[in-house]
């Protein structure tokens, strides 16, 4: 009989130790369900709280709704939640508040804030980005950024009456930005800016007007004075923007055209110096074997690489006149051709390049001397693919 006893409670125990773990198991089955956590992880001890990442180019809030970026990553148990908020007099107001991130290990979004419609008045406020990760902890990280309020807007005055231009071609106006002083100004164009100067950098009899400006800008090649509209803009470092329209007449140019042909030994001469190029790699895999063909694949992969690199150079400006009097040619010999002039190669008299002329071609000879138009700087110093050293 005391076996029997002993027998019993040895099943017992062995009872109470499966309903233990049972209702463990069952609690933890319960809670990866709610929280959506595996407690289980090793990283679930882990304390480094999440990264937030705003834009450093971020000074301020101005009239017109911004739309400001935001990133936040956590390389251990992920994400949980995200707020963001604005505060100003102690007085803060929530924009967003992202809830139940399941452990994302990356949230990137976009937030936008309207100052106006939430009340914030000119001065001072505070943008807060709040996150917390999934771990045991919680661990918590904060970014805030001090942000002026101002509402003031630029305001342009158009000094010239009247700019008359062909397309393709370039003019000038001059116009004064009154109120506050730009952080950016000039012509605006089929959605490129064409920046301006002072106008005291121009002539020194303007060198008391402070508040005028000067743009020179291009006709796009592509203007159509019937459905395109040109119109000058100048905003300050926190994105207030004002723009006035001004009066131009931009008169069409019959644009001429000009073809040469290139023969087989030049072409695969140039399919080898092309395709030698490093950049140009990739492209190889895509041949085809027929040699206008390839020669397509590498001269559009080239004007791209080319392009990407002077598009920094050329975008940049001095905000002063560089040159002195009238522009000389570069060479002795007349240009055949001008900017904008359709330009066709032929390759076995298939077309292999059909487009706009990006400049001027002068017939010379190997030996001949080119000089610098005019005064200037050096905007780039490189080897590129399609336009050399």
């Amino acid at each position: 009989m005391p076996h029997q006893r002993e027998r019993g409670g040895a099943v017992f125990t062995i009872f109470l130790t499966v309903l233990f773990f049972s209702i463990i198991g069952a609690g933890l089955f319960a809670f990866i369900q709610v929280a959506k956590v595996n407690p289980l992880n090793p990283l679930f001890l882990e304390n480094s709280p999440p990264e937030i990442e705003l834009g450093d180019d971020l000074l301020g809030l101005g009239a017109d709704p911004i739309s400001i970026p935001i990133s936040v990553k956590d390389t251990g148990m992920g994400l949980d939640e995200v707020t963001v908020r604005i505060s100003q007099n102690n007085e803060p107001k929530e924009l967003t508040k992202k809830k139940s991130l399941q452990g994302k290990a990356v949230e990137e979004f976009s937030i936008t804030i309207n100052p106006k419609d939430l009340g914030l008045r000119e001065g001072k406020a505070e943008l807060q980005v709040v996150a917390f990760d999934q771990a045991l902890w919680s661990n918590g990280s904060k970014v805030s950024k001090s942000l002026i309020v101002d509402f003031l807007k630029p305001h342009i005055d158009v000094v010239t009456p009247q700019q008359n231009a062909v397309v393709g071609g370039s003019e000038l106006v001059f116009y004064k930005v009154a109120g506050k002083r730009p952080d950016s100004q000039g012509v605006f164009a089929q959605g490129s800016l064409y920046p301006g100067f002072p106008a005291k950098y121009w002539d020194e009899a303007f060198k008391n007007y402070d508040d005028l400006y000067l743009a020179f800008f291009p006709v796009p090649l592509g203007f159509d004075e019937s459905r395109d509209k040109m119109s000058l803009i100048a905003r300050d470092n926190i994105g207030n923007a004002a723009t006035a329209n001004f009066n131009h007449r931009v008169r069409a140019r019959r644009l001429g055209s000009f073809q040469f042909q290139i023969d087989d030994a030049r072409a695969e001469n140039l399919k080898t110096t092309l395709g030698s190029h490093e950049s140009n790699e990739g492209v190889k895999a895509r041949f085809s074997g027929d040699l206008v063909t390839d020669l397509r694949y590498l001269i559009k992969a080239s004007a791209r690489h080319d392009e990407s690199i002077l598009s920094d150079p050329l975008s940049r400006t001095e905000g002063r006149r560089l040159w002195t009097g009238s522009f000389l040619r570069p060479v002795s010999s007349y240009p055949s051709n001008t900017a904008g002039d359709q330009r066709v190669i032929l390759v076995k008299g298939q077309e292999l390049v059909k487009s706009p002329a990006a400049g001027s071609r002068f017939g010379v000879s190997s030996r001949s001397k080119v000089v610098a138009a005019n005064n200037g700087r050096i905007a780039f110093v490189g080897d590129l693919i399609l336009h050399g050293t």
